[in-house]
């Protein structure tokens, strides 16, 4: 291929510094290039230094880098930056014969949203206000239509959550409905990784930096079944922090658009020795031992060399045990609603709970509350796989032993104080499908269902179930017994799950606890 040819992007570029590194590595690409076989094309610094003539540079920018964000301040910060790195180096002289100096990068660094084109909207009559608030983008308008050679970036880690409370829920539909990858508890990740893949030519190359939890969560699973048979490499930073104002466990992954026999998984230990090309531990896996299932990587190179032979002989965990994940009320701002902790419980009795909450007094019954695990302060938090748990909390739980949500007349009639409680709350638990778009995200309510969790599966699992409570994403493993029924916050990237016998198991859970615990399998999973 004609170097001049080469097209590569960055659909989520933000302020540029991604396209600034790839121009730059094309500049001097092509410095060496002329160094090694006409030298004399190149044009001498003042420091002994060569260097291509402006003209040369301008039409690598121009023709070889794209760029797309949502951000048009970003966009236009983006293209400063780079005409900015065009004329390093230049002086007067050399810029003299070059008419215009600066090139136009409008139709290169462009303004919209990377996931979303005016064809996905269809027919539909949406305002002028949400149309800009989606700022639906049209890949025909960059690089004349065509695809790309190679895409690379660091697109936005956005959890779904947070989608609902940065994005419209119309624009929430389309990421539904268009992406494979936008299954359960998605990032927004996910979604950018497979529209570069789509915008990738026959021989094409993505490479980004994202979260490495992809290849475990179980919302990675279609993620996961899309890419499995094209990624040719993955580089795992663990729990190595490469941005330092936040948490993030980071992996840069090399994506080919033809399917690949095998890939490198590599244990990064040391940047310095990464950006140096030093040789990092390995291991070559081969791309059919890769599905949807969470990937049994780790960044123990020795380890997993050790159990490979064990590949074939191995099943998922889901099929020896029940895993679910504990509630979400979606209704935890500015406080939580359902739950009390010690300091706003005053007293009680056999019957009921006094507590203080929102400047008022209510006494809960206590036959519709629930023991509630979930640590907020240090010293609940130092707990490992055999601590006695405990809790100091406690939940309104109101529903029934099937599952189903209490009926209104039977709160009314059986919980009176309780649903006084819950009636005061109403502003900050109205659905907002009752409410003109306002209010908790809770599909299906009805004027007689308003009081109900934000998510209600595996409701059933914490009634009469000893269960093995898990902490998600820790350094140090917990898989502390519970006989007692407690209720545990959602896991997602952080938090608690658990973990139940499956009917006529044969396994018992205190060996199932112990199994767990045991080093070599903690290292597995984590």
């Amino acid at each position: 291929m004609d170097f001049m040819e080469l097209r590569i992007a960055d659909i989520a570029c933000g302020s540029g510094i991604f396209l600034q590194e790839v121009y730059q590595f094309l500049i001097d690409y092509c410095i060496g290039w002329y160094l090694e076989y006409n030298p004399e094309y190149l044009l001498e610094l003042s420091n002994g230094k060569r260097k291509l003539p402006l003209t040369d540079k301008k039409d690598i920018l121009t023709k070889c880098i794209y760029g797309v964000d949502i951000d048009i301040h970003a966009v236009e910060v983006s293209k400063f930056s780079l005409l900015i790195k065009l004329i390093e180096d230049e002086t007067p002289a050399s810029v003299r014969e070059c008419v215009p100096i600066l090139p136009d990068l409008g139709l290169n660094i462009r303004n919209g949203n990377s996931l979303i084109s005016r064809e996905d909207l269809g027919n539909d009559n949406i305002s002028f206000e949400l149309l800009c608030g989606i700022k639906p983008f049209q890949w025909q308008d960059i690089n004349e239509g065509y695809k790309f050679d190679v895409i690379i970036g660091n697109p936005p880690y956005v959890k779904t959550e947070d989608m609902h409370t940065l994005d419209s829920e119309y624009e929430f539909n389309i990421y539904k409905k268009k992406y494979k990858s936008a299954y359960k508890q998605f990032d927004k990740y996910f979604l950018f990784v497979e529209k570069a893949f789509d915008l990738l030519k026959c021989d094409g190359k993505l490479c980004y930096i994202i979260p490495n939890k992809f290849y475990k969560i179980e919302a990675g699973k279609e993620l996961r079944r899309l890419f499995a048979p094209y990624i040719a490499q993955l580089d795992d930073f663990g729990d190595m922090q490469l941005f330092p104002d936040k948490t993030i466990y980071s992996s840069i992954v090399l994506i080919c658009k033809e399917k690949c026999a095998v890939v490198k998984y590599t244990n990064v230990t040391s940047l310095t020795a990464l950006w140096i090309g030093r040789e990092q531990e390995d291991i070559i896996i081969k791309n059919k031992m890769l599905d949807e299932t969470p990937w049994r990587l780790s960044t123990d190179i020795h380890f997993m060399k050790m159990i490979a032979g064990l590949e074939e002989y191995s099943k998922p965990l889901g099929e020896v045990v029940n895993i679910f994940n504990g509630i979400q009320t979606s209704a935890e701002r500015p406080k939580p609603v359902y739950w009390f902790g010690k300091d706003e419980i005053i007293s009680e009795t056999d019957d009921e709970v006094f507590v203080r909450k929102f400047g008022r007094e209510y006494h809960i019954e206590k036959r519709i509350l629930k023991p509630y695990f979930k640590p907020t302060k240090a010293d609940e938090k130092g707990l490992d796989t055999y601590s006695l748990l405990n809790t100091d909390k406690k939940i309104i739980f109101p529903y029934n032993s099937d599952g189903s949500l209490i009926d209104i007349a039977v709160m009314q009639k059986e919980y009176p104080e309780t649903y006084r409680y819950l009636l005061d709350c109403y502003e900050l638990l109205v659905p907002k499908c009752l409410n003109g778009g306002k209010g908790r995200d809770i599909k299906n309510a009805t004027p007689d269902t308003w009081y109900q969790y934000g998510r209600t599966q595996a409701l059933t699992a914490f009634i009469d179930t000893p269960k093995l409570i898990v902490r998600v994403l820790s350094k140090e493993p917990m898989y502390a017994y519970d006989k007692d029924d407690m209720l545990i916050a959602s896991g997602g990237t952080a938090g608690y799950c658990a973990i139940a016998e499956i009917p006529n198991s044969k396994y018992d859970l205190f060996y199932i606890q112990a199994w767990l615990d045991h080093p070599y399998t903690e290292k597995l999973f984590y």
